[in-house]
């Protein structure tokens, strides 16, 4: 028997240094969830082109796009787990999909392994200039001097504006109204017209609308300010503690894919990730820049999914 189990540890030692020279022998596949032209597409297309640099023979972008994601994320958890396929999954593939749909055609945990974080966007409170509040002490009295009439957009139910409102409403006692909208960009432009009193969003989406005067931010969902908005204080520091609002995005690949080349693609990608473009870019667009392990990774989105539950039990959302 023990000669039998050095025999079958001697032959995965073999085949890992195997795997490990001969890959890779042909192109990656990079599954991107969204359509071309999107925030992710372009970001995954910057990434693919520097891994090039190290995987000559290619990344190719496979856009999958459709139904929240759902279309990518079943594409790439029944690729064979060879580390030719990689893909893009974030905060909504991994930890807001399960808690507002019953049944998913692929499991979050279970059908793909974390390679590293690419980046996290952190959400950020505005208004349109005509509304009466300097500041966020002002935008909530106000909430709370006329509730439900102060108006916030939001694509649907469940996602992370929806919950940190929800949040700050819970904590604060101040009520804002909810008005659905198909996308993100039409309820941006209905603030810039007038016609919606606050949003919150991410800085890569509302900063180059503050900066242009055409909307005022009050308040960041994060623990401290952004490298890219130093003015705009966080929560914590105006006395409402506890709000945070990440979103992130992150490279997988297919369950049981071999740890040697999980290794290999968080080398290169966190190597691609740090070089100066891509660093730079996402500095700019006010995101954190990834890069982190694959165990602290999956640490992140496991404390991720608890704490979007714990929001989603507080505004009384159930899957669908």
């Amino acid at each position: 028997m023990l000669a039998k189990l050095t025999g079958l540890l001697v032959l995965l030692a073999i085949s890992t240094v195997s795997i490990g020279q001969t890959y890779p022998a042909k192109a990656l596949r990079f599954i991107v969830p969204d359509g071309p032209g999107s925030v992710s597409d372009l970001r995954a297309r910057q990434l693919g082109a520097k891994l090039s640099e190290a995987f000559p023979q290619g990344v190719v972008i496979d856009n999958r796009p459709g139904g929240s994601f759902i279309v990518g994320a079943q594409e790439a958890a029944k690729a064979a787990p060879d580390g030719y396929t990689i893909f893009l999954g974030s905060i909504v593939t991994h930890s807001l999909n399960p808690l507002l749909f019953k049944s998913l055609p692929y499991r979050p945990n279970e059908d793909f392994a974390p390679v590293t974080m690419l980046s996290a966007g952190v959400l950020v409170l505005v208004v349109n200039p005509s509304v009466p509040a300097t500041d966020l002490k002002g935008l909530l009295d106000l909430a709370k001097s006329k509730p439900n009439t102060l108006g916030y957009g939001s694509v649907g139910l469940g996602g992370p504006t929806h919950l940190v409102m929800e949040q700050i409403k819970h904590v604060t006692g101040a009520q804002f109204l909810m008005v659905p909208y198909k996308s993100s960009g039409t309820y941006i432009q209905d603030l810039m017209g007038g016609h919606m009193p606050v949003a919150l969003n991410y800085w890569s989406v509302l900063g180059p609308h503050v900066k242009s005067a055409k909307m005022r931010a009050l308040a960041v969902a994060a623990p401290r300010r952004l490298e890219v908005a130093p003015d705009v204080p966080t929560f914590g520091e105006l006395g409402v503690n506890g709000i945070e609002g990440y979103g992130w995005q992150g490279i997988f690949v297919p369950a049981g894919t071999p740890r040697a080349l999980i290794n290999r693609l968080q080398s290169e990608i966190a190597r691609a990730i740090h070089s100066p473009e891509i660093r730079n870019n996402l500095i700019e667009t006010g995101a954190e820049v990834g890069g982190n392990s694959p165990e602290e990774f999956a640490a992140m989105i496991r404390a991720d999914q608890d704490k979007w539950r714990r929001l989603a039990a507080q505004a009384n959302i159930a899957a669908q």
